[in-house]
């Protein structure tokens, strides 16, 4: 905003809001929307390492001025104008905060980018590495008998060890636990068991 860049300020807070919304919730959307933020990050990479490359050697500034007071010739206004072009370095503390905070954001901007490029498709390629390519390569985990009593419910920590110990048992893999208790109807009915 100090550089009196708008677009690119909402364009960069839309894709930190887009980064929040994956990663609240223990990161539970991150499978639906690290692809699309990859190629976001990607797309916003390309066009804005193209004006950094352009200003590396020295930023160009140009001003319009007016040459000489307007004249009538024929009943037609004639103006002049001149366009002062100054090259510059590319941080010049002559130039002011503006000019110096747009070079800053020229070179943040596509290393943020490319960062979030880099981490949102590794992340895609890691969750995809460990999900199963159909249903019929899922594994069936070891089945974890639940009791089926509310006053003797495991507590967390049984939980927990349970299922590390039917990591365990498969190698060190990740595995789902499938629920085994019985289910209930809503509207009251007596529980049905599989």
């Amino acid at each position: 905003l100090i550089a009196v860049d708008v677009a690119g300020a909402m364009l960069t807070g839309l894709l930190l809001a887009f980064g929040w919304v994956m990663l609240k919730d223990g990161m539970c959307e991150m499978p639906k929307y690290a692809l699309i933020y990859a190629v976001l990050c990607g797309l916003n990479f390309f066009f804005e390492i193209l004006p950094l490359f352009s200003e590396l050697n020295g930023r160009v500034t140009r001003r319009v001025e007016l040459a000489s007071p307007p004249s009538y010739v024929n009943g037609t206004r004639m103006t002049t104008y001149t366009l002062a072009t100054q090259t510059s370095s590319f941080f010049a503390a002559s130039q002011g905060v503006a000019y110096n905070a747009e070079s800053a954001s020229l070179l943040l901007g596509p290393l943020c980018m490319g960062l979030g490029t880099y981490l949102a498709a590794n992340a895609h390629n890691e969750m995809q590495r460990y999900m199963p390519m159909s249903m019929d390569d899922w594994d069936e985990p070891p089945l974890v008998s639940m009791p089926s009593g509310s006053d003797n419910r495991p507590s967390g920590s049984t939980m927990r060890s349970r299922e590390r110990e039917s990591r365990e048992e498969l190698g060190g893999r990740e595995t789902y636990l499938h629920f085994t208790g019985p289910s209930h109807k809503l509207d009251g009915g007596s529980p049905k068991t599989s």
